[in-house]
């Protein structure tokens, strides 16, 4: 399915405040509230658009966040995303081009916690061959995030 230029503009609209109603977006489209709400029912049943809420980690003590570079073994690169995934540390996670294989976004409630985390749990996973880790120091945007 392609999106044209109304249902970018309603997703842009939506990611500012997905609370808005089908009415307050309907002005802002010129559109009736019935045409906005069957055009996102459409776009969620399609999986183009995904209504979550966010929160700012820090409130639920995950204070320090961070971003893991891993260098793996291409044939363990499958189960090392995997197991990444999983964790509910983890808040991103992709395959890359470049030095690393994997970047993760991450968020921990402690240096202990990162440091059990890098030293205990990760190099217990086949096929690492070196990590990076850089911590966050002053999140100025995207500090908002899923906890799952």
């Amino acid at each position: 399915m392609m999106l044209d230029s109304i249902d970018k503009q309603l997703i842009l609209l939506m990611g500012q405040n997905a609370r808005q109603s089908s009415e307050t977006l309907a002005k802002q489209l010129n559109l009736s509230a019935a045409t906005v709400r069957r055009r996102v029912n459409r776009l969620i049943k399609n999986d183009l658009l995904r209504i979550v809420g966010i929160a700012d980690p820090a409130e639920f003590g995950f204070s320090l966040g961070v971003v893991i570079n891993l260098d793996v073994e291409q044939n363990k690169s499958e189960s090392v995303m995997e197991w990444l995934i999983n964790r509910t540390e983890v808040k991103w996670a992709a395959t890359t081009t470049g030095r690393f294989d994997i970047i993760v976004v991450a968020g921990f409630r402690s240096t202990e916690h990162l440091s059990d985390f890098l030293t205990k749990e990760l190099t217990s996973l086949e096929g690492i061959r070196d990590t990076e880790t850089l911590i966050s120091l002053d999140v100025r945007k995207g500090r908002y995030t899923s906890l799952l």
